[in-house]
Protein backbone atom coordinates (compact mmCIF):
# COMPACT_ATOMS: atom_id res chain seq x y z
CA UNK A 1 0.00 0.00 0.00
CA UNK A 2 1.51 3.40 -0.93
CA UNK A 3 2.30 5.94 1.75
CA UNK A 4 0.08 9.02 1.95
CA UNK A 5 0.34 11.92 4.39
CA UNK A 6 -0.91 15.46 4.80
CA UNK A 7 2.06 17.50 3.62
CA UNK A 8 4.14 19.29 6.19
CA UNK A 9 6.99 21.74 5.64
CA UNK A 10 9.51 19.26 7.12
CA UNK A 11 12.62 20.65 5.43
CA UNK A 12 11.58 24.29 5.70
CA UNK A 13 11.58 24.84 1.95
CA UNK A 14 8.00 26.12 1.47
CA UNK A 15 8.04 29.92 1.25
CA UNK A 16 5.65 31.57 3.69
CA UNK A 17 4.94 28.33 5.58
CA UNK A 18 6.17 27.77 9.12
CA UNK A 19 8.61 24.92 9.65
CA UNK A 20 6.76 21.59 10.07
CA UNK A 21 3.36 23.22 9.46
CA UNK A 22 0.74 21.84 7.10
CA UNK A 23 -0.15 24.05 4.16
CA UNK A 24 -2.55 24.54 1.28
CA UNK A 25 -1.56 23.91 -2.32
CA UNK A 26 -1.87 26.45 -5.13
CA UNK A 27 -5.57 25.60 -5.54
CA UNK A 28 -6.33 26.17 -1.84
CA UNK A 29 -6.63 22.48 -0.98
CA UNK A 30 -4.91 20.65 1.85
CA UNK A 31 -1.81 19.33 0.20
CA UNK A 32 -1.28 15.58 0.33
CA UNK A 33 2.05 13.87 -0.11
CA UNK A 34 2.62 10.40 -1.43
CA UNK A 35 5.50 8.12 -2.27
CA UNK A 36 8.95 9.38 -1.27
CA UNK A 37 7.78 12.70 0.20
CA UNK A 38 5.19 10.96 2.39
CA UNK A 39 7.78 8.52 3.71
CA UNK A 40 10.21 11.36 4.50
CA UNK A 41 7.45 13.24 6.33
CA UNK A 42 6.71 10.12 8.37
CA UNK A 43 10.43 9.87 9.19
CA UNK A 44 10.50 13.52 10.28
CA UNK A 45 7.55 12.88 12.58
CA UNK A 46 9.17 9.75 14.02
CA UNK A 47 12.29 11.80 14.85
CA UNK A 48 10.17 14.33 16.77
CA UNK A 49 8.36 11.78 18.91
CA UNK A 50 9.82 11.79 22.42
CA UNK A 51 10.21 8.51 24.29
CA UNK A 52 7.15 8.02 26.49
CA UNK A 53 5.04 10.56 24.59
CA UNK A 54 2.72 8.00 23.04
CA UNK A 55 0.17 7.09 25.71
CA UNK A 56 -0.61 3.62 24.37
CA UNK A 57 3.00 2.66 23.61
CA UNK A 58 5.45 4.46 25.85
CA UNK A 59 8.36 2.36 24.50
CA UNK A 60 8.30 4.22 21.17
CA UNK A 61 10.11 7.49 20.54
CA UNK A 62 13.52 9.12 20.75
CA UNK A 63 15.09 9.25 24.24
CA UNK A 64 15.89 12.97 24.13
CA UNK A 65 16.02 13.35 27.92
CA UNK A 66 18.65 10.63 28.38
CA UNK A 67 20.75 11.39 25.28
CA UNK A 68 20.72 15.10 24.38
CA UNK A 69 19.01 17.00 27.19
CA UNK A 70 21.62 16.10 29.78
CA UNK A 71 24.91 17.65 30.90
CA UNK A 72 27.15 16.07 28.26
CA UNK A 73 25.08 14.98 25.25
CA UNK A 74 25.37 11.32 24.25
CA UNK A 75 25.32 11.64 20.47
CA UNK A 76 25.87 7.97 19.51
CA UNK A 77 22.84 6.62 21.44
CA UNK A 78 20.80 9.48 19.98
CA UNK A 79 21.91 8.58 16.44
CA UNK A 80 21.11 4.92 17.08
CA UNK A 81 17.62 5.86 18.30
CA UNK A 82 17.01 7.97 15.18
CA UNK A 83 18.09 5.13 12.91
CA UNK A 84 15.87 2.66 14.79
CA UNK A 85 12.86 5.00 14.58
CA UNK A 86 13.35 5.58 10.85
CA UNK A 87 13.77 1.89 10.09
CA UNK A 88 10.40 1.29 11.76
CA UNK A 89 8.67 3.67 9.30
CA UNK A 90 6.72 1.87 6.61
CA UNK A 91 8.64 2.10 3.33
CA UNK A 92 12.12 2.74 4.76
CA UNK A 93 14.73 0.26 3.59
CA UNK A 94 17.90 1.72 5.12
CA UNK A 95 19.50 4.87 6.47
CA UNK A 96 22.39 5.55 4.10
CA UNK A 97 23.92 8.38 6.12
CA UNK A 98 23.24 10.33 9.28
CA UNK A 99 25.27 13.34 10.33
CA UNK A 100 24.51 15.19 13.54
CA UNK A 101 26.11 18.51 14.35
CA UNK A 102 25.89 20.99 17.17
CA UNK A 103 26.11 24.77 17.01
CA UNK A 104 25.87 26.42 20.42
CA UNK A 105 22.94 24.58 22.03
CA UNK A 106 21.22 23.55 18.80
CA UNK A 107 21.56 20.01 17.48
CA UNK A 108 20.93 19.39 13.80
CA UNK A 109 20.78 16.26 11.74
CA UNK A 110 21.00 15.54 8.05
CA UNK A 111 20.09 12.08 6.82
CA UNK A 112 19.90 10.28 3.52
CA UNK A 113 17.30 7.54 3.57
CA UNK A 114 16.65 4.78 1.01
CA UNK A 115 12.96 3.97 0.70
CA UNK A 116 10.80 1.75 -1.46
CA UNK A 117 10.13 4.88 -3.56
CA UNK A 118 13.70 6.13 -3.93
CA UNK A 119 16.35 7.98 -1.96
CA UNK A 120 15.62 11.21 -0.11
CA UNK A 121 17.24 13.68 2.26
CA UNK A 122 15.92 14.88 5.58
CA UNK A 123 17.29 17.62 7.84
CA UNK A 124 16.08 19.29 10.99
CA UNK A 125 17.14 21.33 13.98
CA UNK A 126 16.34 20.11 17.46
Amino acid sequence: MPSLTISANVNGNQFGVAYNDIYLDDLGNINLSNSLQAILENCAQAAKTRLGELVFNTDLGIPYFTTLFIGVPLVEPFNAALRTAWLAVNGVIEVLSLVTTRESNVFMYTATIRTTDGIGDLRASL
